[in-house]
């Protein structure tokens, strides 16, 4: 009911709200360029566009294509000064090579403040404005922010003795081996799978371990150093020496790990904060109910966890000819309003008050770990040349997950490869 009463005091406000004075002639459309994947942007494209058209008469043309086809329209399109990109939808990784194209973000903050005093900027958590930066300077709002907590079936740790989640490293290992029940029930799930969900399953505990990855200023290599080595002997010892991890983890990626929670495969695991929703929905979870959340754990103390961040952010190309409008419809977007709404349609805000909703934590759970976790996490490197970095890292994880090498022989591999790439990108150390 309250959910319901908070809809309708919403829709009677964007009623009485009046399209705002903009000095730009009012376009038939503008054009919105996104990436296809989840639903997490039904309620930006079946509400808030809507909203938007009846406010303004401005029709929003969502063009939402596969990451790669997205990718490759907005780096040729942006790339050559087109006039026909209004609102760019990008993801961390993405930063590096789209910022040169994008209106500077604070200056795109003070026009929505100024229009509506009520936008509460500082209400989006810090880690959320880390993620929307490159070099210094703000090139998007965020829209969707996601970071990596721990999953844990809270009844079946307490059987096995512990009271709480994980605090350290080792209390994982511990509480890993005591709940382990092969073959039905592991006791942590991974993205085992070489691909893209390499980094996000690996990078709680390279961050917790205080391990870098690379300074892209100076070309300083961090990857293969004693703390990172660490991180990744401790992640791949889960799979090779203690075996407490299903299987069939090198088929998984972000679908398997929602499956392979709701199917009751493993008790713990580090993924993507708003999986909980899915991990724990009634519907479709045989283990719905049992879930908690924490923030990941720390290596030898609970203040050293650290996490990544990634997400997605709507942000002005500084060639349209639209950019009043396309502010416009940014500020009515990522408003507390339709930020909230969106995150009872999948969503996953950057806005401290939306995290921490009573409703919300009522319903959900997970997003107060999520607020706590993106506050002191790591935004996904976005230099242009983490492409290529990545996917040597990708190998280096699958061959020691694999016991094919030791961490510091994968990460020593790594690391030279990364030289290599550094080097032709031309960022070369000292």
């Amino acid at each position: 009911m309250q959910a319901l009463n908070r809809r309708r005091a919403l829709q009677l406000s964007l009623a009485t709200l009046a399209a705002p004075a903009l000095a730009q002639p009012r376009p038939e459309k503008l054009v919105y360029i996104g990436e296809n994947q989840g639903g997490w942007k039904r309620t930006l494209m079946e509400e808030v566009a809507p909203a938007f058209e009846r406010e303004t008469g401005i029709r929003v043309e969502f063009t939402m294509l596969p990451v790669d086809a997205w990718r490759a329209r907005l780096k040729a399109e942006l790339g050559a000064g087109s006039t026909g990109i209004d609102i760019a939808q990008w993801s961390v990784q993405m930063a590096g090579w789209m910022a040169p194209h994008l209106l500077d973000h604070e200056e795109v903050v003070a026009k929505i403040v100024q229009r509506d005093p009520a936008f509460a900027w500082d209400d989006f958590l810090g880690g959320s404005k880390r993620a929307a930066s490159y070099d210094g300077k703000l090139v998007g709002i965020p829209y969707r922010i996601t970071t990596g907590i721990l999953h844990y079936q809270k009844a079946l740790l307490a059987q096995a003795g512990f009271a709480q989640a994980p605090q350290t490293f080792a209390e994982f290992e511990r509480a890993a081996l005591a709940v382990n029940a092969p073959p039905d029930r592991y006791a942590v799930g991974i993205m085992g799978k070489q691909g893209s969900g390499t980094y996000t399953s690996l990078a709680s505990w390279l961050y917790s371990a205080g391990a870098q990855l690379v300074d892209f200023r100076t070309g300083e290599i961090f990857i293969n150093q004693p703390k990172a080595v660490e991180a990744l002997q401790f992640y791949a010892d889960l799979v090779v020496k203690h075996k407490v991890v299903p299987p069939e983890v090198t088929t998984w990626e972000y679908d398997e790990i929602i499956a392979g929670g709701q199917r009751d495969r493993y008790a713990m695991t580090q993924t993507f904060a708003p999986y909980g929703t899915l991990i724990n929905d009634p519907a479709n979870s045989r283990t719905a109910g049992r879930w908690a959340w924490d923030t990941v754990p720390g290596q030898t103390e609970k203040e050293e966890s650290r996490t990544w961040i990634d997400g997605h952010f709507l942000a002005v190309p500084r060639y349209t000819r639209n950019a009043d409008w396309a502010i416009e419809f940014i500020r009515m977007a990522t408003s507390k309003q339709w930020h909230l709404r969106s995150m009872e349609r999948g969503n996953a805000p950057p806005r401290g008050s939306v995290l921490r909703d009573s409703d919300m934590v009522a319903k959900l759970g997970w997003p107060p770990v999520a607020a706590a976790a993106i506050e002191t996490g790591f935004p996904t490197p976005a230099h242009p040349a983490w492409d290529t970095l990545e996917l040597a890292l990708r190998s280096g994880v699958s061959e020691t997950l694999q016991g094919q090498k030791t961490a510091k022989q994968a990460l020593d591999t790594v690391a030279a490869d990364w030289q290599r790439s550094l080097r032709r990108a031309g960022i070369r150390r000292g």
